[in-house]
């Protein structure tokens, strides 16, 4: 039997390629059914995917680029998104598209979607009514349709509508979107948590996806998350052995636009992509489509300047 408290010790603070960790798909099923939460997501740098060891709660996380020396700086183009809800009927497709199209012509390089790529099936009484695509394939494939026509490094967390496919042993199907991306040479990264971090410039911007309730109960749900999140020690973030300054929140699940900054921290709440219906209405979850555009330049440890755009696909532009 192998000796795995190397390994393991590897896993918690690097993210390795199974060759580069001399291991196997057996040791790595061995190591969870083990304990070990082990997560895995494709790396376009070396494109193929790398494994590693979360040591609290279920979070996930990637790191483009560590900590700066002092006296550099970074510019940082990004989209961030959520809620797209491919699959169902009123899912914006022409608007995420539209969206893609101007974040291209900015020069952005990542989009971080925080959940809900995909509207899933039997979250809710009565959305098989609201579904345009029963099965995750097809509901994936209409999604792909649109993400293979750029070349961003697209890095998604999970939602509770993409986790419903595979409540019951099914087919996890934003895994299999990474797969069809990573074949056709597309980056492509899904962070497999409700809580994701990604790491630019040594900074965390985190995703979260407040699922677990009513979407009207939006309030109350951002209220104790970002309350615990106040109560830590905000430049004490451990993330691979290391310690990393939070200084962003993304929050999906409530379809609406929010922005403010609190205690050093960027919080936004960057729409959806779901045209508002009788469903949404009733549900609570109406809101604007569209996503931010933000603009940061990062020195040493700290945004030194940032500029938060909201993006709305549908609005006329003079001129």
């Amino acid at each position: 039997m192998k000796n795995y408290s190397k390994v393991v010790e590897k896993m918690k603070s690097k993210q390795l390629t199974l060759k580069q960790l001399k291991l196997t798909m057996e040791d790595i099923n061995y190591l969870r059914d083990n304990g070990h939460n082990v997560k895995e997501q494709y790396d376009p740098r070396v494109e193929d995917y790398v494994y590693y060891i979360v040591t609290s709660g279920d979070t996930a996380y990637i790191k483009i680029s560590d900590s700066l020396k002092q006296g550099q700086e970074v510019n940082l183009k990004l989209l961030e998104i959520s809620d797209l809800h491919c699959g169902c009927r009123n899912f914006d497709k022409q608007g995420l598209d539209r969206t893609l199209q101007e974040a291209q012509a900015r020069g952005v390089e990542f989009v971080h979607i925080s959940g809900d790529l995909i509207d899933g099936f039997g979250v809710y009484r009565g959305q098989e009514n609201n579904l345009k695509h029963n099965k995750a394939i097809e509901q994936i494939n209409e999604l792909m349709a649109v993400l293979e026509k750029y070349d961003f490094w697209y890095i998604a967390s999970m939602g509770n509508h993409d986790q419903s496919f595979c409540m019951k042993g099914g087919l996890d199907p934003i895994k299999y979107l990474e797969a069809k991306m990573a074949k056709k040479g597309k980056r492509f990264t899904y962070l497999s948590a409700y809580e994701a971090n990604i790491i630019h410039a040594g900074i965390v911007f985190r995703l979260i996806h407040l699922s677990g309730g009513a979407a009207r109960a939006a309030s109350y749900k951002v209220q104790v998350y970002l309350s615990r999140v106040f109560e830590s020690n905000l430049n004490d973030v451990e993330i691979g052995g290391k310690i990393y300054n939070l200084r962003s929140i993304q929050a999906g699940h409530f379809h609406t636009f929010y922005s403010l900054s609190m205690s050093g921290i960027r919080i936004i709440m960057p729409g959806n992509f779901q045209h508002d219906g009788d469903l949404e209405k009733r549900m609570g979850i109406s809101g604007k489509t569209g996503g931010i555009f933000t603009e940061l330049t990062i020195i040493g440890d700290k945004i030194a300047r940032e500029k938060i755009e909201f993006f709305d696909p549908w609005e006329r532009k003079e001129g």
